[in-house]
């Protein structure tokens, strides 16, 4: 509910929404056109590997199979991957990059500049979609919001129990506590929050002291 003197307008909350979901539908439009192109070339590539056309249909679908499976892993939360399984999306994610921007090279008419970028730019723009998907902005005013709305993290809070074991392994491999930096971009939080959760980690640390 709105609330015009501590909270925000559900207009100003509606329309930040609403900038979300365009941002999002239009870097899907472009990695959907991006994958098209993409598909085109490394057909085209295909059969001049000598691929039957049934195979070099299929071919692209394996490359950009794989860049979309590794997609949807990179658009989930980082609370739910652990850092093995998040290099081993990534891999997965360039790997296919790769693969898609070499087929797409060689698929052109010839080795000059303007066949060259008609062809490698495809895979290039979806690697750049999926960029803007991963690391989509949140809204404006999420600090200000984090300053008066979050309480201080308590024992129970399952992303205190995330940041003590992130900085007992860091302290295991850098001989340091972890930084609020450091919290802030593995659990996906606010810096005020990330700030918090230092104190609080540190504080438990020094038997209770305050940071």
């Amino acid at each position: 509910m709105s609330d015009p003197v501590n909270g925000r307008p559900d207009l100003q909350r509606r329309m930040e929404n609403l900038d979300g979901w365009v941002r999002t539908a239009c870097a899907l439009v472009v990695a959907g056109v991006a994958a098209y192109a993409s598909y085109v070339h490394q057909r085209e590539f295909a059969l001049q590997g000598g691929a039957d056309r049934v195979s070099a249909s299929l071919w692209p679908l394996s490359v950009d199979g794989l860049l979309l499976l590794a997609a949807v892993g990179l658009l989930r939360p980082a609370q739910t991957r652990v850092r093995r399984a998040r290099a081993a999306i990534w891999s997965a994610f360039l790997l296919g990059i790769v693969v898609s921007l070499a087929a797409n090279v060689a698929a052109a008419p010839a080795l000059e500049w303007k066949p060259v970028l008609v062809a490698g730019w495809p895979p290039v723009a979806l690697l750049l979609s999926v960029e803007l998907l991963v690391h989509r902005p949140g809204p404006v005013d999420q600090e200000e919001k984090e300053e008066t709305a979050d309480p201080p993290p308590e024992d129970g809070d399952p992303l205190l129990a995330q940041a003590r074991m992130l900085d007992s392994r860091h302290r295991e491999l850098h001989q340091r506590p972890v930084s609020a930096e450091t919290l802030r971009k593995e659990l996906r939080v606010g810096a005020h929050r990330s700030r918090q959760l230092a104190a609080v980690v540190r504080g438990s640390l020094n038997g209770g002291g305050a940071d």
